[in-house]
């Protein structure tokens, strides 16, 4: 029998993917272990939402800088940034000090710091032109307050790019939260696409599973 600890080796990386783990010590334990053979993984598994959210960036807003990647990892963001010849500043956020330590050997980040997103950004108000969210909020069932904290770092007229598995936008009610944010004059959505392919081949085999995409400018 599989232990109950999320975090546990005994736990598939696809079950315990599946399960959507929101306590930050285990998701900071799990994408440890799994953090040198993330890239590989993610490769085999056809991974799209990197290439897609660099893609919708560079449409909105190509001269960002700079652009805040929020859950970095080991860098696969700012590398699909650097591959769409993106030029400006990249700055990452993530919870997991292994996918932090390979995401400095890139070289493509100007700072990269720890960071529980769940809790208060440590970023300030209005600092970067744009926020990039891909592959995380997963782990972050406050939607609405992550949300809020991309739109308080971004500076008025930026670009916020996030990923939200197609269950849980519709479990967590996250369209409600975009139009809430936007009666407030928080930002302005861009576009809403999905479901869309996210990982055709599920996590490494099985059923495929399928994201939105969300983009909104930033108001105030």
């Amino acid at each position: 029998m599989a232990s109950e600890d999320p975090s546990s080796d005994d736990v598939g990386i696809a079950d315990w993917l599946g399960a959507s783990s929101s306590d930050p010590q285990a998701v900071a334990q799990r994408y440890d272990s799994w953090a040198t053979a993330y890239d590989e993984d993610l490769q085999a598994w056809d991974y799209r939402a990197p290439s897609t959210v660099v893609a919708t960036l560079m449409s909105l807003r190509p001269d960002a800088d700079p652009v805040l990647d929020v859950g970095c990892g080991t860098g696969m963001v700012a590398r699909t940034l650097r591959a769409h010849g993106f030029a400006g500043r990249i700055r990452g956020l993530d919870i997991s000090p292994a996918s932090l330590a390979l995401a400095r050997t890139t070289g493509e980040y100007e700072s990269l710091v720890a960071a529980d997103l769940q809790q208060r950004l440590p970023v300030d108000d209005d600092s970067v032109d744009a926020a990039l969210c891909v592959g995380v909020m997963t782990y972050l069932p406050e939607v609405e307050a992550i949300w809020r904290e991309l739109a308080r770092v971004v500076r008025p007229d930026g670009i916020v790019v996030v990923t939200q598995r197609d269950d849980l936008w519709r479990d967590r009610e996250c369209r409600a939260v975009v139009d809430r944010l936007a009666a407030e004059g928080l930002w302005t959505p861009v576009e809403i696409a999905g479901p869309a392919a996210y990982l055709p081949d599920g996590y490494g085999g099985g059923d495929a599973v399928s994201c939105y995409y969300l983009s909104a400018r930033v108001l105030s």
